[in-house]
């Protein structure tokens, strides 16, 4: 389905280390509803990882999930990744003090991983001791696209099994990996609930890109984007850039065609390639680079 970002095959390795492909309860059929995906997910799971954006913790929880991990009485982990992408660290932790339990995590600094690894193991603990028949304790992470799930279990697990991109959309399945031998993770693809998800929807689509959950490279009108993050951070574009702020004034088609001049982004005509401008500067806030 449209705002499923992959197919859902699990790749396993057998005893002889060789990689083989087998379905998880008919994951991989294309067209399969959101909710259906993610009750599968949280059904097959002891524990879910929800993942999130340290600087868009609202915008990249996923409610629906939360509520059907709660209807089935399984354990959830806040962990909030790009905590070294945000400036006002105090404010973050006010506003996720009631999310419970929850680990700040950098994947890209490497901070938070070991308390997040053994917060994992002491709960696998308690739910072996409650459930002595079960053999081992599957861990499942969800989160939107380009939250940083597949660094998040490499880091964990010490091993480079899942590729990386930072590009949304680029894990294309749900994969197995063993973090110990008592319990295994699993990665999946990045989600869009229905609700928030759009093609057509300008607002919706520029709140996916914002939170990197749509690439810089696929969005329809990144002028637009421009505009989103100069009204929510005055000034901040024209900061990073290096502009002049009584010259822009909150403008965004000023602040494009200033940027664009600068960096010699101009087609026939010396005019400014706005498109080009504008989708640089969305690939640099998808990369972290534009800090708020």
């Amino acid at each position: 389905m449209k705002h499923l970002v992959g197919y859902t095959k699990l790749n396993i390795k057998n005893k002889s280390g060789k990689r083989r492909i087998k379905t998880l309860d008919n994951l991989d059929k294309q067209k399969e509803q959101y909710l259906e995906l993610a009750e599968k997910i949280v059904d097959k799971s002891n524990i879910i990882i929800e993942l999130l954006d340290s600087r868009f913790i609202k915008e990249t929880r996923n409610k629906t999930i939360e509520k059907k991990v709660k209807e089935k009485d399984k354990k959830i982990i806040y962990v909030l990744n790009k905590i070294d992408l945000t400036e006002d660290k105090q404010k973050v932790y006010r506003q996720v003090s009631f999310l419970l339990p929850r680990v700040f995590v950098s994947c890209k600094n490497y901070k938070g991983i070991s308390e997040l690894r053994q917060k994992i193991k002491s709960i696998s603990k308690k739910i072996k001791a409650e459930k002595t028949n079960l053999n081992k304790v599957i861990v499942g992470v969800i989160g939107y696209p380009n939250t940083g799930k597949s660094s998040l279990i490499n880091i964990l697990t010490g091993k480079n099994s899942l590729g990386v991109s930072p590009k949304a959309g680029f894990t294309k399945g749900i994969i197995k990996i063993n973090l110990t031998k008592d319990i295994a993770i699993l990665d999946s693809p990045g989600i869009i609930p229905d609700e928030k998800y759009s093609n057509t929807n300008n607002a919706l689509m520029i709140e996916q890109a914002k939170v990197g959950a749509r690439d810089y490279t696929n969005l329809k009108n990144p002028d637009l984007f421009v505009l989103k993050i100069m009204k929510e951070y005055p000034g901040l574009l024209e900061k990073y850039y290096s502009l002049d702020l009584k010259k822009t004034n909150g403008n965004p088609e000023t602040l494009i065609e200033c940027l664009g001049r600068k960096r010699g982004f101009l087609i026939k005509g010396d005019s400014v390639d706005e498109d080009k401008t504008s989708r640089i500067i969305l690939k640099d806030w998808q990369e972290g680079k534009i800090r708020i």
